[in-house]
């Protein structure tokens, strides 16, 4: 599918004005494990926005520089590329788990920053409005009225299917039935003429 919705430009701020702007916000996994890839200077750290953790990345790396071509002693610098390869390899999980927390945090930003549009007094589609003055407790009139409804519009005590007390037999009356119905034809003379 094309990416090119993500470019569009809506304006506003309903729900899919906030959706184009938190595809633009959002981190990327892909582009994380890219810059993975150049661990020794931390881009992936501060891309995931940890500049600390990208600091001690690019201080890890400036260290073994140090120890193999200032110092001369290729085991200092070893051990710092050895230990900043040891990070690069836990940060292959820990990627996810940042970017699962990151984006969450962009999106509950998102969501409620929008403002509110409702109407005054609006509550859902059920009010206190609707009900009769000796009412006690609007949740229980309102189950009521719903546990009387039916799909398809009906309204409540019209539909015959469900005020009716007739069903289909359960299975161990159909076979009782047919048990009886068998005896019978085995009863009945095969050719009465």
């Amino acid at each position: 599918m094309s990416e090119a919705w993500k470019n569009l430009d809506l304006e506003g701020d309903g729900l899919q004005a906030i959706s184009l702007k938190l595809a633009q916000q959002m981190k990327q996994r892909k582009r994380a494990y890219g810059l993975l890839l150049l661990y020794p200077l931390g881009l992936h750290r501060a891309y995931l926005e940890n500049p600390l953790g990208a600091w001690l990345y690019r201080a890890g790396f400036a260290l073994a520089l140090l120890g193999y071509f200032v110092l001369h002693r290729r085991c200092v610098g070893s051990a710092f590329i050895i230990l900043l390869t040891a990070a690069a390899v836990y940060d292959v999980r820990w990627i996810d788990d940042r970017i699962a927390e990151l984006n969450k945090a962009l999106k509950l930003a998102a969501y409620r920053a929008r403002p509110k549009t409702a109407p005054a007094g609006f509550r859902g589609r059920y009010t206190d409005d609707n009900l009769p003055e000796n009412a006690e407790n609007p949740l229980d009139d309102y189950l009521e009225v719903k546990a009387k409804e039916r799909g398809g519009h009906v309204r409540p005590g019209e539909d015959v299917a469900y005020n009716s007390n007739k069903r289909a037999p359960s299975i161990a009356q159909q076979e009782a039935l047919l048990k009886m119905l068998a005896q019978q034809k085995s009863t009945k003379p095969d050719n009465p003429q």
